[in-house]
């Protein structure tokens, strides 16, 4: 028995192509963060990064260091420490480290901590500067209200 060849005539290859770029996209989507089952512990019936119009109490922050005006040399390592508590659980999170003069950011650490109701953070970065060099760390959080909180500090390094 012989076995046929076949070939797609080019209407038939696009419906193919159309039918597995939805395909995937329709499970790349079931797979994304957020949106949960609703059934993770101490989420109030709330998953992933759904809303809870009933959480008006926003994150407490605090950040032990670097302290106000701090002074580094550069080389030195500029260690951004803390703890942010909520009473429902928090939802995420960022510690940022920005150069002044041009606004790049040279350090970023992101969170997404859902339902966490306290979370020590502890972010580095070494310094290295030609000049004297203003940075301000910002570190926010928010939880499932989208209630937030946001300290910044600025630092200075010297070459």
């Amino acid at each position: 028995m012989k076995k046929k060849n076949r070939r797609f005539k080019p209407a038939q290859k696009k419906c193919i192509s159309t039918f597995l770029f939805v395909a995937i996209a329709l499970i790349l989507a079931s797979c994304s963060k957020g949106g949960g089952s609703g059934n993770d512990n101490n989420n109030n019936g709330n998953g992933g990064g759904n809303p809870s119009p009933t959480d008006v109490t926003a994150p407490v922050l605090e950040v032990y260091t670097p302290a106000a005006n701090q002074v580094f040399t550069s080389g030195n390592t500029i260690n951004v420490t803390g703890r942010v508590t909520d009473d429902l659980g928090l939802y995420r999170g960022s510690v940022r480290i920005t150069n002044d003069a041009n606004g790049q950011i040279v350090k970023e650490q992101l969170y997404e901590i859902h339902y966490v109701l306290l979370h020590n953070f502890n972010v580095s970065y070494t310094t290295s500067v030609p000049v004297p060099t203003d940075y301000t760390v910002t570190v926010f959080f928010e939880d499932h209200g989208y209630n937030s909180a946001t300290k910044s500090v600025k630092v200075k390094v010297n070459p």
